[in-house]
């Protein structure tokens, strides 16, 4: 089984987002995300209008609802170690 990290790059574009995650339904792959990951998307859906914060926060619900095992908690000592340009952090 392939695991996958989805940024919130690919959970940004409703397209992308839903492509991905109806491919993991159909067992394609194992998705997995951090809070600070579906905090960016979120973030971005409502800073560029396309979501209002309420529509945003029950996107995010449904997410974790669907996919109830791929939020992670990402070790302090590793993300230390990865080099984000600036802005990603």
């Amino acid at each position: 089984m392939y695991l996958a990290v989805l940024d919130s790059c690919v959970l940004f574009p409703m397209y992308l987002r839903d492509t991905l995650l109806c491919m993991s339904e159909a067992g394609l792959y194992v998705p997995y995300w951090s809070q600070e990951i579906l905090d960016g998307a979120t973030r971005n859906l409502v800073n560029t209008g396309r979501l209002t914060i309420t529509q945003a926060r029950r996107l995010e619900g449904k997410i974790k609802e669907a996919f109830p095992t791929a939020l992670i908690v990402v070790p302090d000592n590793i993300v230390e170690l990865v080099t984000n340009h600036p802005s990603d952090v």
